[in-house]
């Protein structure tokens, strides 16, 4: 595909609708992992009273990787929403967040604050394979690239949305008052309401509603599975989770953990004079806004990359800035506790972010329509359960190196095997969807 019109602003209802509740559900997962970065800090203080606060950021870590597992866990509603419809499955999956939310703000142990965030995490795992599926076939070829960027920029509104309220509340609204990190919380399932009325709304997309009155119950579970591990997508499945991997601890080891690395060097800074006795909020805000607004641009920009340098390319480009942000970022800056050259070299780790916007255009090309989502499920759930795996590592090097920037810097090695597993990944630039409607995958039915 060569075309490089711009997208036509639009868009019928079916396509609104559907591009609507997909978007604000991949916006609330930015939304939410971003205010529980925020309430890090007062709901560790909490939760673990008598444990000093330098002590308790590798709680903070493991809540992360209890996050993703639950996030990885969601990737039974993939085939799921190849077999029951890519919107039904998105309102299970709101449910399910809205509880995960609203039960994080109640919890009083650690134990119950941990099922809660695996709740969220579970339910808004969904939304960017759903969402990122559902846009995909409702748009056509000469467009589809763009609004899958701007679909994936929705994570960032998210990050940037809670990363300028919350620390507001916080500090003016909640200001000393010990339950302000819940009210947090409870806050967070507003936007899953309007995200609810939006869903109902919205119609199947007409390239799954055809598919499956044409198969009907051949459409299963069983199906898409067999699909994604046929003798056509075996080897593409396996090496997409393991690009995966690194894009996936970049998130949540390095971008996720500005907050808390800002208001280290601001607290750092005030006790050596540097700064004023001021509250670290503003630098706090700065920082998850420089990320998200880069990676926000980036996602915007990431479609007419692909038409330049393909796929593999504009994802390895976006992989080197993750990098050069890690090691100079965290590696450096943090390391020599200078805030001053930590902020601005958080751009380099907002342009990396836009790496997982590659995926939302790249995956649904892959599959056909009765295998897509539960593709899409499968690539990002796997590699979240890596991710998962290695932030309980960087937890550890946390502890063994006793500083989080070394830590963090040695992120940068697995975005190195990224790199070079990405060599081994087909492409071709001039991949369509797949819309056909009059077989099933032939690998997956001769098996």
């Amino acid at each position: 595909m060569t075309e490089t019109s711009l997208p036509s602003d639009k868009m019928d209802a079916s396509a609104k609708h559907v591009f609507w509740a997909s978007y604000f559900g991949w916006l609330l997962d930015g939304y939410d992992t971003t205010i529980y970065a925020f309430v890090l800090a007062a709901s560790l203080a909490f939760f673990l009273p008598n444990l000093p606060a330098a002590k308790r950021l590798p709680y903070g870590l493991e809540f992360f990787a209890i996050f993703l597992v639950g996030w990885g866990s969601a990737f039974i509603f993939g085939p799921l929403a190849d077999k029951i419809g890519r919107m039904k499955t998105l309102g299970i999956a709101i449910l399910l967040y809205a509880l995960g939310t609203f039960f994080s703000g109640l919890s009083y142990n650690l134990i119950e604050f941990g099922i809660a965030r695996f709740i969220a995490g579970f339910g808004l795992g969904a939304e960017w394979f759903i969402g990122g599926t559902g846009v995909s076939e409702v748009f056509p070829e000469k467009t589809r690239h763009i609004w899958a960027g701007r679909f994936h920029s929705a994570w960032y509104a998210g990050f940037i949305l809670a990363a300028v309220t919350t620390p507001l509340l916080l500090l003016y609204a909640f200001n000393g008052n010990p339950n302000g990190w819940r009210y947090i919380f409870f806050i967070g399932i507003i936007p899953a309401g309007i995200l609810a009325y939006i869903r109902i709304r919205a119609k199947e997309p007409d390239v799954w509603q055809k598919k499956k009155e044409k198969q009907g119950e051949k459409m299963s579970l069983t199906m898409s599975f067999k699909v994604l591990f046929s003798n056509t997508y075996r080897k593409t499945t396996i090496l997409m989770i393991l690009v995966m991997v690194p894009v996936i601890t970049g998130l949540y080891g390095g971008t996720l953990f500005a907050p808390a690395a800002i208001n280290t060097l601001v607290t750092d800074a005030i006790n050596k004079g540097v700064l004023a006795n001021t509250s670290s909020t503003w630098y706090t805000v700065l920082g998850g806004t420089t990320i998200s607004a880069f990676t926000l641009l980036f996602c915007l920009i990431m479609p007419y990359m692909v038409q330049k340098l393909g796929r593999k390319l504009t994802l390895t480009v976006f992989m080197v800035f993750m990098i050069f942000g890690l090691l100079l970022a965290f590696g450096l800056a943090y390391n020599q506790q200078n805030l001053f050259a930590f902020l601005p070299l958080l751009i380099l780790l907002g342009i990396g972010g836009a790496d997982f916007s590659v995926f939302s255009l790249w995956v649904p090309e892959i599959y056909p329509t009765e295998a897509r989502a539960g593709g899409f499920a499968l690539i990002t759930a796997l590699g979240r359960y890596a991710g998962a795996g290695l932030v309980f590592v960087i937890s550890a090097l946390t502890v063994a190196t006793k500083s989080l920037g070394t830590s963090l810097a040695y992120g940068s090695i697995i975005f190195v095997v990224g790199i070079v597993l990405l060599m081994f990944v087909k492409e071709d630039r001039n991949k369509e969807l797949d819309r056909s409607v009059d077989r099933m995958a032939l690998d997956a039915e001769t098996q």
